[in-house]
This record gives C-alpha cells, structure tokens and sequence, in this order.
C-alpha cells in the first residue's frame, strides 16, 4: 500500500471516529466548515465558478461565489451526514430522510422488469440511496472505483447490505441486466461527464457528453425509468422526491435513447436552477468533444 494512501485512509478513519463522536449539529457545523476552507483555500475555485458560471451566464460575480461557497459548505456537510450514516445514524434516517412517490417504483419493481432510478450529485445524495433500500426497495448502484483500494472498501461499507454494488467497467452493463431481471431498482448518477461514448446533449444550456446506459436498457429492455431528487431543508432534514421521466416519443431506437438522456437533463437541470447551492458543481461536466450534439 502506497504511503499516501496510508495516510488518506487514516485521516479518513480519524475525522470519522471524531465526526461520530460528536453530537449531529455539531457534525454537520464541522462539515460545514471544512467545506468553507476548502473553498477560501482555492480548491477547485476555478473550476466551480466557470461550471457556475456555463450554468448562470446572467449570475454576477458576486453571485457566483456565493452559490460556490454554499455549494462548498453543502457538499462538507454531505460528507458528515454519510459518515455518520454508516456508524452513528443509521436508524435515524427514516425520520431525517423523507421519499415522495416511492410506490411508483415498488409497482414498477412488482411488474418484473426492474426499473432504473436516475439522480445527480445534489443535496445529500450519498444517504438517499440507502434511505430508500431502508423501505424495503432492493437496489443496486453503480460506482465508480476509488483508487485507494482502503478508502473505496470503507466508503462501500457505509451503506450496509441493504445496498448492492456495481462496479463501473466492462462487465456493468451485464451486471445491471441481471439485476433489473431480478427485480431490482438500479440507480445511475449519471451527471458526470461520459466521454467519447457518451450522448452529447444539452446539460443546463449547453452540450455535454451523458451516461448513454439508461437510454439503452430503457429501449432495449422496457425497463421503467424515473428521476430521484433530494434537497436539504432548512430544519436539517432532506425530501426525496421520486418522479417518471417524461420521456418524449421518437422513431428509431437511437432516438429514443437519445430522448431518455435528454429528458434526464432537461429534470435535473431544473432541480439545479432551484437550488444551486445544493449541486457539487466539482466535476468537469464540460468539454471541448462535447461540442457536437448527438442526433
């Protein structure tokens, strides 16, 4: 094991056991915190303003900074709330977490053809997917894999067994087929940038290549395709609401692929727009091989 990631591993279980030791309120300030000296300090400013910035071509400077600030604050908080998720309050995300339209997945799960859950990196996502595997909804989620191999098996221990795992690679698609025929809900954040693979379509006004998967197993499979949005409130609790996906008719099965993406753009940019300072606005979402829209 690499000594940095050694030391990564080990500040992360010190700032966990500290964070867990603490009460909530005073978890969530510390989170806060870190995520305000993170932003004072420059890290990642310019990026996060320029991405703010693609998105709100009207906002000020001054505006700018301060959805990233809050932005920033938000997503330490985020991290607080998942670690202490995973040791400490547990039992007490069913009061903190609540889900509007979950039955709509449950009927769509009792139908056979598993269903695919779409979200972003807004609000609290990280404990939004194990609040909903808390009412009885079998799910699996696909991820990414963290390069310290330490760090990636103590974040995916987090959740507990009510969540299952995809890995990101190769065998993901095949994966996700057996366990949307095992009737499973299987959720993509899919607002990160897909790359040459990708569907380019508009994100927030403009271009950006998007995870294809959730078009092709909705053509392809019949799978069910709905939109999950959490939002933080202001007494420290979060709503998730649960929507289908307005997915327009097209011709051809490309069409329709393209469309599924489309409209999961077109729903999480208006979940952004309300609350701005609730994205983690962290990610390259743009670039320049996104310039040509995918037909």
């Amino acid at each position: 094991m690499r000594l940095s990631h050694k030391i990564q591993y080990l500040a992360l279980v010190s700032l966990a056991r500290f964070i867990c030791a603490i009460p909530r309120s005073w978890a969530l300030n510390l989170g806060s915190a870190i995520g305000w000296f993170g932003w004072v300090t420059g890290m990642r400013r310019s990026l996060v303003l320029s991405n703010i910035a693609n998105a709100r071509p009207e906002a000020s400077e001054s505006e700018l900074k301060q959805i990233g600030k809050q932005a920033a604050k938000n997503f330490g908080r985020t991290i607080a709330e998942f670690i202490r998720y995973g040791i400490k309050d547990r039992d007490q995300v069913p009061q903190l977490v609540k889900i509007e339209n979950l039955e709509l997945v449950a009927d769509a799960l009792a139908k056979g053809n598993g269903a695919i859950l779409l979200t972003g990196h807004f609000g609290a996502w990280a404990i939004y997917f194990a609040a909903i595997a808390m009412r009885d909804i079998p799910l699996s989620l696909l991820v990414g894999k963290q390069h310290n191999a330490k760090v990636d098996a103590f974040i995916h221990k987090i959740p507990g067994d009510r969540v299952e795992f995809i890995t990101k690679g190769r065998t993901a698609i095949k994966v996700i087929l057996e366990k949307l025929k095992a009737g499973r809900a299987v959720v993509m954040v899919a607002d990160q940038h897909a790359g040459a693979g990708g569907i380019v379509v508009p994100f927030l006004g403009k271009n950006a290549s998007t995870l294809p998967l959730p078009g092709s197993f909705s053509v392809k499979y019949n799978a069910p395709v709905f939109m999950m949005s959490g939002r933080r409130e202001a007494d420290g609790s979060h709503t998730v609401t649960i929507s289908e996906l307005p997915i327009p008719e097209r011709e051809t099965p490309n069409e329709k692929k393209v469309a599924v993406v489309e409209a999961y753009n077109e729903a999480l940019g208006k979940v952004i727009a309300d609350n701005p300072e609730q994205y983690f606005w962290y990610h390259r979402r743009w670039r320049e091989e996104s310039e040509t829209p995918t037909s």
